[in-house]
């Protein structure tokens, strides 16, 4: 078995993590703050194992080159939001890095 991809937050995703579950927080309560954290950490622990080859995994070539998304909605569980990441490669090491968290109706293009 091929390891695991590693998988990091950028500096803005981190931003966007915390902004999304503080107003899920202040909107929904702290039962769906918990729910939709979670939500997104099984995504997260899911590209760790498939990486780019997850099948929710897009390249989006028109934003821009070597840039995927994969939405964090999964079966009975509502969301709104997209991951968007690229990947590194080398000799001995696989790393996702998670740009934007982004709400589905933005212009993902300004945002990243």
């Amino acid at each position: 078995m091929p390891p695991l991809w590693t998988v990091e937050f950028s500096q803005k995703a981190a931003t966007d993590f915390d902004n999304i579950i503080h107003n899920t927080l202040h909107k929904f309560g702290a039962l769906q703050a918990t729910r939709y954290s979670q939500l997104i950490a099984k995504s997260l622990q899911e590209l760790s194992v498939s990486g780019p080859h997850h099948p929710l995994v897009k390249n989006r070539p028109e934003l821009f080159q070597g840039i995927q998304s994969m939405h964090i909605q999964r079966k009975g569980y509502k969301a709104r939001h997209i991951l968007f990441f690229k990947t590194i490669t080398k000799a001995h090491s696989r790393k996702i890095i998670i740009l934007r968290l982004l709400h589905e109706s933005m212009e993902f293009g300004a945002h990243l």
